[in-house]
């Protein structure tokens, strides 16, 4: 049996990250496997992210997908919206990712299913975001990709894995399935549920921690999120995708945070998510 391969998010085009310092942590810890997360309004080039990662020798193992978000510029995106041109206007920009995933030369594009906001409570989002799988599917089939919708945390509509798990089992399809993250779950009070939730279905994560109160994105084991049994549930569902750290903090702390004692700690869990003893 071998261990879950690690990896970790890189952000391209970011004021608050100089790439060539986020890369050279990654090789002082041994990490080659990264997720792609660019500013999308910058609009870099899928073959310029290729050619800073050839150069490195770091693999591209995924595509954090556009969101919108705020403070940033970019075009607004809902996949689950209500208004059927804006819903289409979000499919449309999934498939222009699919090809930047395609030109990357990675398969897996992580995707939100509803912008920022107070929309849990909307009741129209899961039959959209179900029809949006629909077409996620015949996207992911053409392209040769996969969309995995991802667990959002409070107020966000997403929340509620079992209802993400209803729209990606609805598309029926292998390019559609699902992203668990940790710092969400725990967010929206299931961090263990939620796994369990997704099943089968589950084929990427983004693992970090949160002080039980925001979305802090901090390494993991500095927060409340309990990583031993979130290995566990990870290892009785059978993940057998990549070990995705997603820490968004400045590449300073993370330096200082990132211990021996800490590097330890996140073999122990992936090694537990394995199926194997730490």
């Amino acid at each position: 049996m071998q261990d879950l391969p690690l990896g970790a998010v890189i952000a391209f085009d970011f004021k608050t990250w100089d790439v060539r310092e986020e890369i050279a942590l990654l090789q002082e810890v041994g990490i080659r496997r990264v997720q792609i997360y660019r500013n999308y309004a910058q609009g870099i080039s899928a073959d310029a992210v290729r050619r800073t990662l050839d150069a490195a020798g770091l693999v591209p193992d995924s595509l954090h997908g556009y969101f919108s978000l705020e403070g940033f510029d970019g075009p607004p995106c809902d996949l689950s919206a209500a208004d059927e041109r804006a819903r289409l206007a979000a499919l449309d920009i999934m498939r222009s990712e699919a090809q930047y995933a395609r030109t990357l030369g990675c398969r897996d594009i992580i995707i939100h299913p509803a912008p920022q906001g107070d929309t849990q409570n909307d009741l129209f989002r899961p039959a959209m975001l179900a029809s949006s799988a629909r077409v996620l599917a015949d996207i992911g089939r053409r392209s040769q990709v996969r969309f995995l919708i991802e667990n959002m945390p409070p107020p966000m509509f997403g929340r509620d894995a079992a209802a993400l798990r209803r729209a990606a089992d609805g598309a029926a399809s292998p390019h559609v399935g699902l992203a668990y993250d940790s710092g969400h779950a725990a967010l929206a009070g299931d961090a263990i549920g939620a796994i369990h939730a997704m099943g089968p279905r589950l084929w990427g994560v983004h693992l970090h921690d949160t002080r039980g109160t925001e979305d802090d994105h901090l390494i993991p084991g500095l927060g409340v999120v309990p990583f031993e049994d979130v290995a566990h549930a990870l290892a009785q569902v059978g993940y057998s995708g990549t070990f995705i750290l997603e820490v968004y903090r400045t590449t300073a702390e993370v330096r200082r945070d990132l211990t021996p004692e800490r590097l330890a700690f996140i073999e122990a869990i992936r090694r537990r998510a394995s199926g194997r003893k730490p």
